[in-house]
């Protein structure tokens, strides 16, 4: 479908950069929104979250949905009322009304995110897909420098300006309206698959995806740790400029954005498996390089290569699952990225708060590098060189 409208691709692109617009915008002005609420530290957290926890609730049932009814319906909606419940935050003042307002955001979002999946993965094959996932990589990157660069210089104005750009999504409504006339949840010959194997069934033949469905936890989770505890880290060498601190997400963001719009390439020449398997092996060598740093420098390196990790990890898993499940199920697998993508970013402050209490803010990322060789580990020994259907 992209092929027969040009508007399609460049729609899907910006509407992947609000997946990372969510909780990006706003993680420079953290600290001012915890004092400008008057809120405990802990509690800040959830504000840049807790959209992710509603988005992991209901992505299976907005699969569903779109596995039955299309996409066309739902990804309108999404984008409409991710506007007017992120942009919301403009005007509230509690700190629970924002929390309802995050959560209405994060069912849109379960929408948005899931629709995107299915449409690349229904439209296009081959190298070209791998080639549009990294172009999706590289766009979600692109607003993870450009969305905290904007929140952070309007934060240095007032916390609440940066939810001013949530809205943005309601004119790529407009336009996905206009532009999206068409059901392309197809098969290569244009028509519904007509599998009739339960989701059970899938999974039980194809164990493979709890891998896909864990690195993609494991990959939010990662993220999220960056997002919160960064700030706070930068803080013990004297950095609390919301501009300032933006730079260093975005330093990450540069280099997902980088590696992701190289990925067609990169997977070309190595499976799946190898790519997530270098993926994981440079999150844990740039976790543990941070939980060491001395100098600001040390940081800047390890979050430019923590992005590199994350450009390469996210375009594989979600190439991956389409290419493992039957076509009349992507709207659902596609869903479960979301829901355990979500759920990573949601538990991340939740689980790693024992390393803050006992260990510091370094122990956090201590704890971050861990991950990363447990997953080594698993691709290695636990993962198959090749599942059933020839993917690697």
């Amino acid at each position: 479908m992209p092929d027969r409208n040009k508007l399609i691709l460049p729609i899907l692109l910006f509407s992947a950069t609000l997946t990372v617009m969510a909780g990006a915008i706003i993680s420079p002005v953290q600290n001012l929104m915890r004092d400008g609420l008057g809120i405990d530290p802990s509690y800040v957290g959830a504000i840049i979250t807790t959209h992710g926890l509603f988005m992991a609730l209901f992505s299976p049932l907005m699969g569903s949905l779109i596995d039955k009814k299309g996409v066309r319906g739902p990804y309108i909606a999404g984008l409409f009322i991710f506007g007017i419940a992120g942009g919301s935050g403009l005007l509230i003042n509690s700190y629970w009304i924002l929390l309802i307002s995050r959560a209405i955001m994060g069912i849109a979002l379960a929408s948005i995110f899931t629709c995107i999946n299915v449409i690349i993965l229904s439209a296009y094959e081959g190298k070209r897909r791998d080639k549009v996932m990294g172009w999706r990589g590289s766009a979600q990157s692109l607003g993870g420098i450009t969305w905290p660069l904007l929140g952070g210089v309007l934060g240095n104005i007032s916390w609440h300006l940066p939810f001013l750009i949530y809205p943005i999504s309601i004119p790529i409504g407009i336009a996905a309206y206009e532009a999206l006339k068409e059901p392309v949840a197809q098969d290569r010959n244009g028509k519904q698959s007509k599998e009739k194997q339960s989701i059970i069934d899938i999974i039980k033949t194809t164990p493979v995806i709890f891998i896909i469905l864990g690195l993609m936890f494991s990959s939010s989770f990662q993220l999220y740790a960056v997002v919160i505890y960064l700030p706070q880290f930068l803080e013990t060498f004297g950095i609390s400029s919301t501009v300032k601190i933006s730079l260093f997400i975005t330093t990450m963001a540069t280099a997902a954005g980088t590696m992701s719009l190289v990925y067609g390439k990169i997977r070309g020449r190595l499976s799946y498996r190898t790519i997530s398997i270098i993926g994981v092996l440079i999150w844990a060598i740039a976790f543990f390089s941070i939980s060491k740093a001395q100098v600001l420098p040390t940081i800047v390196f390890s979050v430019f290569f923590l992005g590199a990790g994350q450009g390469l990890i996210m375009p594989t898993v979600m190439a991956w699952i389409g290419e493992v499940v039957p076509v009349s199920f992507r709207g659902r697998f596609s869903s479960y990225l979301g829901t355990f993508g979500y759920i990573g970013q949601f538990l991340s402050p939740i689980l790693l708060a024992p390393a803050l209490i006992h260990f510091g803010i370094r122990g956090v990322f201590t704890v971050s590098a861990s991950i990363g060789i447990i997953w080594f580990i698993i691709l290695i020994h636990c993962c198959p060189k090749k599942t059933k259907n020839g993917f690697w």
